[in-house]
């Protein structure tokens, strides 16, 4: 890119003026973020002009779009550039200082690789007009305290980045960069350090190592080597994670590193520092200015004081690499770089800091990411021609594939245990908006990645499989259901809970919820139609045999429902049921599973219709429901009948199920209990069952969360409103307010005991009945001489074991010792109580101390 003399003459459309209305190119600020309360706000270079003042608003705008779209390619032109955007701030900023200083501080945080650039204009206008960074430092160190204070780890890092590359353009002295290193260090230095408090801190610093290690060793190397030194220490008296197997993607894979994730940077830091700080891929725009920098008056930063830990500190950790793209050999194709490599950290931290920037603007995230390449060193991806051409595989000096590294670093994202750090639909929007950003290459990298994780499924982690077919069929569902289905032609023949055909089933019966059945039908090759139901979901309603006994019966409680008659009316119905039953000498038990089943059936009937239709129902009958559920044993039988009546559509079963459970006509055992009867451990390796039993397990955590809000709510307005008294004098009316305070603790307390104590009871009675069947198919297979390994049923149930065990241990880690003298006692089996050791080594990871 080039600039006129002042940068102003382009058109409104050709530079700054795009980024007036959010929509700009590559690097152009991006269109609605969101604040808490999810209402959007503009970056600050992205905000609509006055409709006064339309001149003087829309240079402010085209200045905005100057700043941002510097540097948007690595190339020997931006050394101009970088002088002429010097300049054009030189003569302007006086005019708009709050233009450039909002402008600059929202390019510094949310533009993680252009670091280097911004660092070498900052450099570049320390030289010619010393007074101007003054300005800006002050705003970037009050930036970098409202940071800290906040506890915002994830910009902190970004910050830390950019005052590298001060350091680099010598705006900032090396020794007051590693005067900042050092405070944040200071966190390895607090009596009773969280682990994760520690390893955030240490991350950040060697993260931003390779940006400015290589000044730093030139221009103080003591220092330097002392924060080398207490990383060094603090990883010797830190043990690698125990419990890192159970937060791998891939199970009994050689290919795959367990070795934890900080200690891996650290050895890639050492390295780099044997390699004496070179960093070939990283741009080092102030290599061009060295002599003019040198001649500069640096700039006081001031000295650091993190907050203490608190319960709402997110710390920022290091991405877990997914060694996805190899070939037969397990190595890593020709078209990344080393997976253990520095140049592979690097890409893998960029591309998840712009994930995370731009989370809530997934088309502006597109776009970034595609621009990657243009933000380091030329030389290293490879062209789109060379992409697209047929023979790029055999070219030994051919670059990075930029679109198989997208792929690789966001389906490691995704795949993210014990989750992902945001919702699995964000990442498969940002996956179909890069296939049409350039539809030449990435649909191709996808097509690679989908085909090698199908070959190494039996690999994966259950939940891991799950997530990709989850993903994978919405992603068809956006580009016409088209895929190379013959390719997968050899998984038909498997067994039916094989993990390659169970994604196959999976993936194309959530087609058909996302589309219709006749149209999948009519999609698949022929073959394929065996793993899709012979008809289209439907309710298999019991009573429409006119033979059979109850069919009347049935037939006149649907006939008063759909007259919406009262409850009174249904009850005499059910009743009418159970006399005729013992008339014939049938048991109460059984007189009152008859009617109740008719009455389920009847009512699930008349509300098929739509999930309207059957909230209505429920709503208007409700008080039945609950008559006829009044003991466990009755709740249990409902779900076993809302379970047949939408056995063939299995959408509707969780919704009704999720409904029942919501107005607390069936309660979480109930549904507990009907997940692990055999019947539907027989569907191990389908969805439906493991999202009912999740569902089920999140409403009694949430019901937790919701008490601990209200209590923590009231107890904050209390304690405003005691010191608010305490100023007044003392009347009966305030202390009567106080006491009825009081009361509303006391109460909001008991139903805090009460959910914490059946959440308890839930999550031992779900790992009670993983236990029993888990130990059950052991027991039953030695008997036998068979290896449980090679059974698919017993793979899908430990797969669904360890993943309950590993998503909810916070929700356990208050009552471990209890579940092992209960639940996982010494005689049970050794493959069972491993992961529940695992785990409890992840909870004491997560909570403890160095």
């Amino acid at each position: 890119m080039s600039y006129e003399s002042r940068g102003y003459n382009r058109s409104r459309h050709e530079g700054g003026g795009r980024y007036r209305r959010g929509s700009g190119g590559h690097h152009g600020g991006g269109g609605p973020r969101y604040r808490d309360d999810r209402r959007p706000y503009r970056r600050p270079y992205d905000r609509e002009p006055s409709p006064q003042n339309d001149d003087v608003d829309d240079i402010e705008v085209r200045l905005k779009g100057l700043i941002v779209k510097i540097g948007d390619k690595i190339s020997p032109e931006l050394e101009v550039n970088l002088n002429k955007m010097k300049n054009i701030l030189d003569n302007d900023y006086a005019k708009y200082p709050d233009t450039v200083q909002s402008t600059m501080k929202a390019c510094i945080s949310e533009i993680p690789a252009k670091a280097p650039v911004y660092g070498s204009l900052m450099g570049l206008l320390n030289v010619s007009n010393n007074d101007l960074v003054a300005r800006l430092m002050t705003d970037f160190n009050n930036l970098m305290q409202e940071t800290v204070s906040s506890c915002d780890w994830f910009k902190l890092k970004q910050l830390i980045r950019f005052y590298g590359e001060l350091t680099n353009a010598n705006v900032i002295t090396s020794a007051a960069y590693c005067n900042l290193l050092n405070d944040l260090l200071a966190v390895l230095e607090e009596p009773h350090l969280l682990r994760r408090r520690a390893d955030s801190a240490v991350y950040i610093v060697l993260s931003t190592l390779p940006w400015s290690g290589k000044t730093l060793s030139e221009s103080n190397f003591e220092d330097l080597n002392q924060i080398l030194k207490k990383i060094e220490l603090y990883l010797q008296q830190r043990k690698e994670s125990d419990a890192v197997d159970l937060l791998q993607q891939y199970h009994g894979d050689d290919s795959v590193s367990n070795q934890d994730s900080l200690a891996h940077i650290w050895e890639l830091i050492q390295q780099l520092q044997n390699n004496g700080w070179n960093v070939d891929v990283l741009p080092k725009p102030y290599r061009w200015f060295r002599q003019e920098f040198e001649a500069a008056t640096q700039h006081e930063i001031p000295r650091l004081e993190l907050p203490a830990h608190s319960d709402t500190s997110i710390y920022c950790t290091p991405t877990r690499i997914l060694n996805l793209l190899m070939d037969e050999n397990k190595q890593s194709v020709g078209h990344l770089p080393d997976h253990m490599s520095l140049n592979y950290f690097i890409l893998q931290d960029v591309i998840v800091d712009t994930l995370h920037i731009f989370e809530s603007n997934r088309k502006e995230c597109a776009k970034y990411l595609m621009g990657i390449p243009n933000s380091f060193e030329p030389g290293h991806f490879e062209s789109s021609s060379s992409l697209q051409s047929a023979d790029r595989m055999d070219e030994d000096e051919a670059g990075w594939s930029l679109p198989d590294l997208l792929f690789e670093v966001i389906i490691a994202q995704m795949l993210a245990l014990p989750s992902a750090p945001y919702r699995q639909v964000f990442y498969s929007c940002i996956l179909m908006e890069l296939c049409r950003a350039d539809t030449a290459n990435f649909p191709r990298a996808l097509g690679r990645g989908v085909k090698v994780m199908f070959e190494r499924l039996p690999n994966m982690d259950a939940e891991c499989v799950y997530r990709l077919w989850c993903w994978f069929s919405h992603h068809l569902s956006n580009f016409g259901f088209q895929w190379d289905w013959d390719a997968w032609k050899d998984a038909l023949s498997l067994d039916p809970l094989h993990p390659q055909l169970c994604f196959i089933r999976e993936t194309l019966e959530k087609e058909i919820r996302l589309s219709y059945y006749e149209r999948i039908k009519s999609i698949i090759p022929e073959a394929f139609r065996s793993v899709i139901p012979s008809a289209a979901p439907a309710p298999d309603f019991k009573y429409k045999n006119p033979e059979d006994p109850l069919h009347q019966s049935a037939k006149t409680m649907i006939e008063n429902m759909r007259a919406k008659k009262t409850v009174e009316e249904i009850r005499a119905i059910l009743d009418k049921i159970k006399e005729d039953q013992a008339s014939q000498g049938i048991s109460e038990e059984e007189q009152n599973s008859a009617a109740r089943e008719v009455f389920l059936h009847s009512l699930l009937l008349v509300g098929s219709k739509s999930f309207s239709h059957v909230l209505n129902v429920v709503e208007r009958y409700l008080e039945v429901m609950r008559y006829v559920n009044s003991t466990p044993e009755a709740r249990l039988h409902t779900v076993q009948v809302v379970a047949s009546f939408w056995k063939n559509n299995t959408q509707f079963l969780g919704i009704i199920l999720d409904k029942l459970l919501n107005y607390r006509v069936v309660d979480p055992t109930s549904v507990i209990a009907w997940v692990f009867e055999a019947d539907q451990l027989t569907n191990a390796g389908r969805s439906y069952p493991w999202e009912i039993l999740k569902n089920t397990l999140n409403k009694v955590v949430s019901r937790v969360v919701q008490v601990k809000s209200k209590l923590e709510s009231f107890q904050n307005l209390h304690t405003a409103n005691q010191a608010r008294r305490a100023e007044e004098p003392t009347t009966e009316m305030a202390q009567a307010e106080a006491q009825q305070e009081l009361d509303t603790l006391r109460i909001v307390e008991n139903s805090l005991a009460i959910v914490t104590r059946e959440e308890k009871e839930v999550f031992m009675v779900v790992y009670q009945k993983f236990v029993h069947v888990l130990q059950e198919m052991l027991v039953s297979y030695s008997a036998q001489s068979i290896d449980p390994n090679q059974n698919w049923t017993y793979w899908w149930v430990l797969g669904w074991y360890r993943e309950v065990l590993r998503l909810y241990f916070k929700e356990c880690t208050g009552f471990m010792t209890t579940l092992e003298s209960i639940v996982f006692t010494p005689d049970i089996d050794h493959r069972i109580t491993g992961v529940f050791q695992e785990i409890r080594s992840l909870s004491q990871t997560f909570s403890s101390t160095v």
